[in-house]
């Protein structure tokens, strides 16, 4: 199991104590990937049998794990320790033109300045003829049921936005003897919730608070990766091939 806690055969455990992290030395940061949370929509591959990316049991809705297939129900949601929060400027390949993610843009760039919106489609277009797809990185901490935490990005683009500020807002207002404390002082309950407009139905964020940090170490452990992220130690790009950042809901 991927936690470890499985009962050992006589001796191994105390060779796993004596050999710590043995033959994974050569892994950096860029040789990891951080799983995103992400809500299933209507179009979602891992919901259709056919496909490979097929998860058994997953309904639109319902919340995943893009690295471990984990599924949350979309009205238990998962509970997570907000830990850093970026604005990413992301170019994509037109959806209609077959999708797919190209690159990361400057807020300064020429290309993101030059950006228009088109009407029809409501897409942000570069002159390119690429989209322009702002999306909120909220990194955080998953607390598992079993007290276990795991690394994570939240990313909430396009009609998500708006759920990106409100979750930023309740964070600001957070205080301990009238002074502000750390986003990961406090832990947000994310479920889904059916929305819409003209344009189409999808499912969207709903975000509650739930509590305060479970304990010492795992406000200890959501400081560390704060770190890791402030100090440019930890980069992380969206996958290559990042069609479900793609299949969400329609633009605005």
């Amino acid at each position: 199991m991927a936690n470890g806690k499985s009962k050992l055969p006589t001796g191994i455990e105390e060779s796993f104590a004596t050999d710590g992290a043995l033959g994974l030395e050569g892994i950096t940061t860029s040789d990891i990937q951080i799983p995103f949370v992400r809500i299933f929509q209507a179009l979602s591959p891992q919901l259709k049998k056919s496909d490979p990316a097929y998860i058994e049991g997953a309904d639109q809705g319902d919340i995943f794990n893009t690295v471990t297939n984990k599924v949350w129900g979309a009205e238990e949601g998962v509970l997570v320790l907000p830990v850093h929060y970026q604005m990413k400027l992301l170019e994509f390949v037109p959806r209609q033109q077959g999708g797919g993610f190209v690159g990361e843009l400057s807020a300064n760039s020429n290309e993101v300045r030059g950006a228009l919106r088109d009407k029809d489609t409501g897409q942000e277009l570069l002159d390119n003829g690429n989209e322009l797809v702002r999306t909120a990185q909220h990194y955080v901490k998953i607390v598992h049921d079993d007290g276990e935490l795991e690394n994570a990005i939240v990313d909430m683009k396009k009609t998500q936005l708006k759920k990106s500020r409100l979750w930023n807002t309740m964070m600001l207002m957070q205080k301990h003897n009238g002074a502000p404390v750390p986003s990961f002082a406090k832990t947000y309950r994310l479920t889904s919730v059916e929305d819409g407009n003209d344009k189409g139905d999808w499912h969207s964020w709903k975000i509650a608070l739930e509590g305060t940090v479970p304990s010492l170490e795992a406000y200890n452990q959501a400081k560390e990766l704060h770190g890791s992220i402030s100090r440019g130690e930890l980069q992380i790009a969206p996958p290559a091939s990042d069609q479900v950042g793609q299949i969400e809901e329609p633009p605005f």
